[in-house]
């Protein structure tokens, strides 16, 4: 998949955060076929470093209540993936929309724009189930965010999707892809049940919707007639 609207300069931010992306799922890989590890490291290192709820919640309150360190985990767990497929349509949406964005923002504001969406989107699935032991982990709060803030920006672009093979107006695709979130979340609320987490995905596109007018600092590009 690709989008017809042109660049302006290259997305350095974008191509650090795959590349983060990318190093810590070779760690997770590294945990599992290393000497004495196995799932049972992944999931200590899931836990230690992905956002637990109620872990996060009691920590946050009595500090000392919790091994975990608290305050990190709502960022660390944004580069922790649950599998090949998880990190890779993480990857593909943040180079595609992602780079449109960084293109308007900047480098600097970017990234500020991308952690914010990313925290907003995790206080969102926290907040819809607070009592969960589940690690919250994974890029799509954040990657959401830019899903908004490209909606917003560029309602005349056009996808071409390599499958099936077709056009089709990006304003279109994200109003189906937020409309499929929300029905998940309000059809199974807690993240547990079908392993994604449904409302850090609708808070982080309202998130990069509202955010990405205030910090643009360049006007969109108007989109290609043809791809």
């Amino acid at each position: 998949m690709r989008d017809d609207v042109p660049g302006r300069g290259a997305p350095l931010v974008v191509g650090c955060l795959i590349l983060a992306n990318l190093l810590v799922f070779l760690l997770e890989l590294w945990l599992v076929a290393g000497e004495g590890g196995g799932a049972g490291a992944l999931a200590e290192f899931t836990d230690a470093w992905g956002l637990v709820p109620r872990e996060f919640l009691r920590g946050a309150s009595q500090y000392h209540a919790t091994g975990q360190i608290v305050w990190l985990t709502p960022i660390t767990a944004m580069f922790i993936h649950g599998g090949l497929l998880h990190l890779a349509g993480n990857v593909l949406y943040l180079w595609i929309f992602g780079s449109r964005i960084e293109d308007l923002l900047g480098h600097g504001r970017f990234f500020v724009f991308y952690l914010a969406c990313g925290l907003a989107a995790s206080a969102v699935q926290v907040a819809s189930d607070p009592g969960s032991y589940a690690p919250i982990v994974g890029a799509s709060g954040a990657v959401s965010g830019l899903l908004g803030g490209y909606a917003v920006s560029y309602p005349t672009g056009r996808l071409r999707l390599l499958w099936p093979p077709m056009r089709v107006p990006a304003a279109l695709f994200l109003l189906l892809w937020i409309v499929i979130q929300v029905l998940s979340g309000l059809g199974a609320p807690v993240e547990a049940s079908s392993g994604i987490a449904w409302w850090a995905h609708v808070g982080g596109f309202v998130t990069g919707m509202l955010l990405v007018r205030s910090m643009r600092v360049r006007n969109p590009i108007r989109s290609r007639s043809r791809i």
